[in-house]
């Protein structure tokens, strides 16, 4: 897929400025970890599923355009009983649908918090109990939407998609 339709996806449904996206994907494009425009070529280069992965983990959990490298290092392999959050988020994104009730990304300590199909698992550090933490909260129905997009889908089925699984999730 077209580095410019990820950056419009995430955009809309994150609700994030696409510039700030496409300021991500440079930064990552310039650092070696997604694809580059070479050349004469400019048009937007088409991703890869490890390069769209590594661009939604350096989007959710953004810390600044300095830290987009070390942010997409860390994220990407902090753990949950020996299973990387990004091997996770890949198997979410490309995989069969599942149903995502939340994330949380947390950056002291660096942990994520997520509930994937009933079952939840904290990949790195535990949200500390007795001191206060920034957290950003990403909706399981923005993922979900996001999945369907990815593999294909109009937003329209994606939308429905969401709704099937929150009838399921209410039965």
């Amino acid at each position: 897929m077209r580095k410019s339709a990820v950056i419009e996806i995430l955009a809309r449904r994150l609700r994030i400025a696409p510039g700030r996206i496409q300021a991500i994907a440079d930064r990552l494009a310039s650092a070696g970890l997604i694809s580059n425009a070479e050349g004469s070529r400019r048009y937007p280069p088409d991703l890869s599923e490890p390069e769209i992965v590594t661009l939604v983990i350096a989007v959710i959990a953004d810390s600044g355009l300095g830290n987009v490298k070390a942010t997409v290092d860390t994220f990407s392999s902090l753990a949950s009983e020996g299973i990387a959050f990004g091997h996770v988020l890949q198997r979410v994104l490309f995989g069969r649908p599942v149903d995502i009730a939340h994330v949380i990304v947390r950056h002291d300590p660096a942990g994520v918090s997520a509930v994937i199909d009933g079952n939840h698992a904290v990949y790195g550090a535990e949200a500390p109990e007795k001191a206060a933490t920034t957290a950003r909260i990403i909706p399981g129905d923005a993922l979900i939407a996001i999945a369907a997009e990815l593999q294909g889908q109009h937003p329209q089925q994606a939308d429905a998609l969401v709704e099937l699984i929150k009838i399921r999730r209410s039965l």
